[in-house]
């Protein structure tokens, strides 16, 4: 594995590097289940959603890329991602959740509420009220998978969480996600479906 230079993402790369984020989303069996079936507007969806995810972690300027945009790790530090009522107003303004029926269709809101609400809940059982280092988003450029560079995106903040104490938690939904996230020192902590017919999803935790 030859070593990346690790870099802080910067806000006018987050339009190229959320269309990076749409390609590697879009056979993600919960993104599809979430956005429309078809391609075109799939990907419009999820370049506006993860476009959303970096705007918001980008306030706390945790958010990790290589210098050819190879892939993202965006992070919300200990404390900014709980289930308190006005943290997560907060988090729904800034993330304008509240535009979700426009872009990913009205036929789709029914299970965005279940999943925002079933990850929240799953977050909440999970780590109480400990704070962590939340991992937002992490993706890699679908021609560069596999070839170690999430790891080197992770190694900046899973170092820093080990020094200060915190844990680190992450949710996915993919069996190769879960692997890549144990190699790096998590720990499963659920497996859960949404409901009986959907996909399944996973949290994991990564002590200090």
């Amino acid at each position: 594995m030859n070593s990346l230079d690790v870099l802080q993402l910067q806000p006018s790369q987050i339009v190229d590097a959320s269309e990076i984020a749409a390609k590697a989303f879009e056979s993600d069996p919960v993104f599809r289940y979430l956005t429309s079936d078809d391609p075109h507007l799939r990907f419009q969806a999820l370049t506006w959603l993860t476009n959303r995810v970096m705007t918001y972690c980008s306030q706390y300027e945790q958010i990790y890329t290589t210098s050819d945009l190879q892939g993202v790790a965006a992070w919300l530090p200990p404390g900014e991602f709980s289930s308190k009522l006005l943290q997560q107003l907060k988090m729904v303004l800034q993330l304008q959740l509240y535009r979700l029926p426009v872009k990913v269709g009205w036929n789709r809101l029914g299970r965005w509420l279940t999943v925002l609400y079933q990850t929240k809940i799953a977050h909440q059982q999970d780590m109480g009220n400990c704070p962590c280092w939340y991992l937002g988003m992490m993706v890699v450029h679908p021609a560069k998978q596999g070839q170690g560079i999430g790891s080197q995106l992770l190694q900046p903040i899973l170092q820093r969480a080990s020094d200060e104490g915190f844990p680190c938690y992450v949710v996915t939904f993919t069996e190769q996600a879960v692997r890549f996230y144990q190699k790096n020192g998590f720990e499963i902590a659920r497996t859960q479906k949404f409901s009986p017919s959907t996909p399944s999803f996973w949290t994991l935790k990564r002590h200090p």
